[in-house]
């Protein structure tokens, strides 16, 4: 198997010590004419890199060669980075020395500079390089050096011209036209009529009179079975005729629990409380009874009828008309899941299906007149025909082919050698050798995760940084944008709180293992029986812990292991009933690896920092998130000078960041959300190169001598690159001049503002005014303010951009501002705790008192992309008005999917708009008046909502697909069990009326009100 990876990343070390060794060996004394030797061969061994790559396809010879290459490589990195460690500590001793004789001089600005102008300190630095220790490891290196390069005559590798550098691709890249690549989803080229079939056999009644069925597709490896599920699950018609619908990827191997844990939350929005597998099933059993659910088990690959029995007898009793799909490549999964029956087969597509594909991305759009496109579809239908039926492949080939803009570029891919030697990857192949070398890097890191695996984008980019493939967050969007484009990424999306997230198709996370050959290693420790010890070529090691630590004592680390590990990172489910701290102390240093880049120690129950990481001296991300119990970082923390990304988010214990954090100068990823911080440190201001501050605490004023100062904002440049903040207590700016130093009007790249004024006894006016002051970007797409001022800020109408919007709790206004008419482009309206509002009028809608029209149009949209509307805990809300003309000059939230109604005690009735619109969903809890007044035929708001398909009301559906539920029914389903499991009952979503009433017949005490289900 060739290792395909080592190549571009020989060739990035390569580059990057030749860099190093302009900028930092030629400190050392004595070792001028060792470091031009040096220098020679890394440029001699760079001209043959690219003749190398390619041969080694056909070559053992060869890649052995590479191989060993790769190994004096990583050691000269580690050998340059130590000196750049050395310089770098020099340079900040003599900053904090400046530091300490400016106190006596408060007008003295002093501040420490970037690493490209640490060297004016040579005295300073020639006490620390000058060591024959260091002369020594020159000529080390240039020893191997030679001896490797003695090989290559024999070899048959030639010198071709060197590739440009690492930085000028990476300049480069960023000033290229913008271009996208994606498939129109309504478009399913071959599919279509499967597509329906599909969608009817989900939607069409039982004809064996069952409640659930299964329904299964089956096919090869990217022949798009998953493709064709998601575009039935997302359809318009399932989403309205399903009250659940969820997603399972199950993959191998098929985990029962893992499995039954992802179905409880999407039923909930809440993982399981419960951890046994009998009693996970309970919960299934009783959740699903009164639930008509979709459930697609995606990837599954067991044949074996005991992993899924139990599963299976569970999910039975679901409501009538559920459906279970499954996705398998192989036909006796089906068969044993009892789903043959109802087997949609997949079949290859034609070459013309193909053709179109790579049309559709390649040609169309790209503004190429006809007598081009002439030319080129004569070779890309030639193409199309290697894709062998796979719309996958014809997909990757025609992202790939978007680029090429000629006919001979074109033919160039047609005929070349790796559709011969490399059948099975070659669309893939293809695809990597036109990436750049650092994306090349890039795309094989994603190794690190185990399939099926859901990547947030700013994390991937922060450890992609880490391992020296780029300089910056913007180089990072680059790149991780590429490998969209060229659909080596897929199921792209955005969260409502601005993050992005990506996964890889199996086939091509196949194709990215293929290339690394067993320097990345996924282990599942739960799974492995006995001990096992690590092959000494793993540099990248993922370990999955779902169980508890024990497992992690099972991995044997040899001094090779620990000498090689460039990342480690242990993924964990957490839990309280574990903790890190138990673990045997010579496990607490994970494993004492010297030379790693990348730690990841998320959500694993450490309390303390291990002291081994404060030692790892080239580390540059460190991944402490979700570690609730982590309540502070020593000082010794601030001594990885090197490190970049620094996650601390969620360490809600955490009270304050070490004081000398000025010293982690190479730092330009601070996550910080949802820690206990009562401020920034001081130092916060020396860090220039940050580039994300998710967080920005204001001290209160009796705090503020000790904390970072606003005013210092300013100085922090590259944070105005950054997509998401928080800033809170935000009433804590003394004046606009404060508020305006923060500079959200000039952060173009803004999509994610959360805004938290806070204090409940400041003055109203005061925080209005602040609120006006911090204005963003137009290009805005999500904002959040919490502890509304008396009325909306002036801003709000600039934001022509905004999808998700949520206001937080108002103390003061009794009228809702006019968001109809303002945010045109809003998707999702949250209103929270409004506490003074008691009627909801037009003027929510944007219409003006007493009128039914717009006032300058005679045709008027209200809302017209909203689609989730929310209301909570509105206390003193009585009135909602929205009557409209019946003759179409005034339209109402005519796209809105969801409206949910809960803790408006006095809310007496809907408006009536709702008759008139297409309302899939409605969800009223803890609304006692509005309750009664949605009666079928008796309550007064009845006819306002009788078209709306499905109505829950207290966490109980009272109409399903339009047939009403009666309350009796409910309960004699729950009494016809002669076992009522009290873990399931807590998880079961019906009111507290009938949950009492169960308690009675089964002669039960409990206290229900403590639990957050029960109403």
């Amino acid at each position: 198997m060739a290792d395909f990876v080592i190549s571009p990343l020989v060739e990035h070390l390569v580059s990057f010590a030749l860099e190093k060794i302009e900028e930092e060996v030629k400190l050392v004394k004595d070792v001028k004419q060792d470091v031009g030797k040096l220098k020679r061969r890394l440029r001699s061994i760079q001209a043959l890199l690219k003749d190398a790559e390619r041969k080694q396809i056909e070559s053992d010879s060869i890649r052995d060669w590479l191989s060993n290459l790769e190994e004096i490589s990583f050691g000269m990195d580690d050998v340059l980075d130590g000196w750049n460690t050395d310089i770098l500590k020099a340079q900040i001793a003599k900053q904090e020395g400046e530091d300490d004789e400016s106190v006596s001089d408060p007008n003295k600005k002093v501040c420490l500079p970037v690493l490209s102008s640490c060297f004016r300190f040579k005295p300073v630095l020639k006490q620390v390089l000058d060591h024959r220790e260091i002369a020594k490891k020159v000529q080390d290196l240039n020893k191997e050096l030679d001896a490797i390069l003695k090989e290559t005559s024999e070899l048959g590798i030639v010198a071709t011209a060197v590739e440009q550098s690492q930085q000028q691709k990476a300049s480069q890249s960023l000033l290229k036209p913008k271009l996208t690549t994606s498939l129109d989803p309504k478009k399913t080229h071959g599919r279509d009529e499967v597509k329906e079939t599909l969608i009817g056999k989900l939607l069409c009644e039982s004809s064996h009179g069952e409640n659930v069925e299964l329904i299964s597709i089956v096919g090869t490896g990217g022949l798009g079975k998953t493709t064709l599920a998601q575009l039935a699950f997302n359809d318009e018609r399932i989403e309205t005729s399903f009250n659940k619908r969820i997603w399972v990827c199950v993959s191998e191997p098929f985990e029962q629990d893992k499995i039954a844990n992802v179905i409880i939350e999407g039923f909930t929005g809440e993982k399981a409380s419960v951890t046994t597998l009998d009693a996970l099933l309970r919960c299934i059993r009783d959740m699903v009874k009164e639930q008509k659910f979709l459930l697609v088990l995606d990837d599954v690959w067991t044949k074996e009828h005991e992993d899924w029995r139990q599963l299976e007898h569970a999910l039975r009793h679901g409501g009538a008309g559920s459906r279970i799909l499954v996705t398998t490549r192989n036909q006796e999964v089906a068969i044993m899941m009892k789903a043959e029956t109802r087997m949609i087969p997949l079949d290859l597509l034609s070459d013309e299906c193909c053709w179109l594909i790579i049309k559709q991305l390649a040609v169309e759009g790209r503004g190429r007149d006809q007598a081009k496109v002439a030319e080129l579809e004569e070779i890309g239908r030639e193409i199309a025909r290697k894709c062998k039926g796979l719309p996958l492949y014809a997909t990757t080939l025609g992202s790939l082919l978007c680029f090429k803009e000629t006919k001979s570029e074109w033919k160039g891919i047609l005929d070349d050698k790796l559709w011969q030697s490399q059948k099975d990857f070659a669309p893939f192949l293809l695809s990597y050798y036109d990436l750049s070398l650092s994306e090349r890097c890039c795309l094989s890191y994603c190794s690190i995760f185990p399939k099926d695996y859901m990547i947030e984008r700013d994390r991937l980019i922060g450890m992609w940084m880490s391992q020296g493939h780029f300089s910056s967050g913007r180089e990072g969007k680059e790149h991780f944008k590429s490998l969209c484009m060229r659909s080596l990424f897929q199921d792209i999306q955005k969260s409502e709180y601005g993050k992005v997230y990506c996964k890889m198709h199996d086939i091509v996370h196949d194709f990215v293992q293929y290339l690394t050959k067993g320097k990345f290693s996924v282990i599942n420790v739960d799974d492995v029986g006995g001990e096992k010890e690590l092959l000494e070529n793993v540099r990248h090691l993922t370990i999955i812990r779902e169980i508890d630590f024990s497992g992690f004592s099972v991995l044997k680390f040899n001094e090779k292991n620990r000498e090689n590990m460039r990342s480690l990172i242990v993924k964990s489910s957490g839990g309280d009933e574990f903790s890190f701290s138990a673990l045997p102390a010579s496990y607490q240093k994970f494993p004492n690896c010297s030379h790693l880049r990348t730690l990841g120690l998320a959500n694993i129950c450490c309390e303390k920092l291990p002291e081994s990481i404060t030692a790892m001296r080239h580390l540059r991300y460190l991944d402490l998130s979700d570690n609730t119990e982590l309540r502070e970082l020593p000082e010794s923390l601030c001594d990885l000078c090197n490190l970049q990304t620094l996650k601390l988010d969620g360490c809600r214990r955490l009270k304050r960041l070490p004081k000398d954090i000025a010293k982690l100068v190479n730092l330009k990823n601070l996550y910080i959300r949802r820690c206990g911080l009562e401020g920034l440190p001081k130092g916060i201001r020396k860090l220039r190169s940050l580039e994300k501050l998710d967080w920005f605490v204001i001290p209160s004023k009796e705090k503020r001598e000790e904390y970072f100062d606003v005013g210092d904002f300013n100085e922090l440049k590259c944070l105005q690159y950054q997509e998401s903040l928080v800033i809170t207590p935000a009433g804590n700016l003394e004046n606009t001049d404060e508020a305006k130093k923060i500079n959200l009007e000039n952060m173009e790249d803004l999509v994610s503002l959360e805004i938290e004024l806070g204090n409940d006894n400041s003055d109203p006016q005061h925080q209005m005014t602040i609120l006006e002051a911090l204005k963003p970007h137009p290009n805005l797409e999500i904002l959040a303010i919490q502890d509304h001022p008396t009325c909306s800020p002036k801003w709000l109408t600039s934001l022509a951009h905004l999808k998700h919007l949520s206001l937080w709790h108002c103390v003061n206004c009794e009228i809702l501002p006019p968001l109809g008419k303002l945010l045109p482009s809003l998707e999702s309206l949250k209103i929270w705790s409004w506490e003074s509002v008691k009627k909801v009028g037009h003027e929510l809608l944007g219409i003006e008192e007493g009128k039914r029209k717009h006032p300058s149009q005679s045709s008027f949209v209200s809302f017209p992309k909203l689609k989730r509307l929310r209301f909570d805990f509105m206390d003193e809300w009585k009135e909602w008005e929205g009557s409209i003309p019946e003759d179409g000059s005034l339209q109402v939230m005519p796209s809105l999917r969801s409206l949910h109604l809960s803790g408006c005690a006095k809310l007496e009735g809907l408006p009536d708009f709702l008759r008139m619109i297409r309302l899939p969903t409605l969800s009223i809890y803890r609304c006692e008046i509005l309750k009664q007044g949605c009666q079928k035929g008796t309550g007064k708001e009845w006819l306002k909502i009788s078209h709306i398909p499905n109505i829950q009301i207290d966490l109980t559906y009272v109409q399903r697909d339009g047939v009403w539920v009666q309350e009796d029914d409910v309960i004699s389903r729950y009494l016809s069990f002669p076992v009522v499991s009290i873990d399931c009952l807590l998880h079961c979503n019906f009111s507290f009326k009938i949950f009492n009433y169960i308690c009675i017949i089964a002669n039960l005490t409990l206290t229900p009100h403590k639990h957050p289900k029960i109403s």
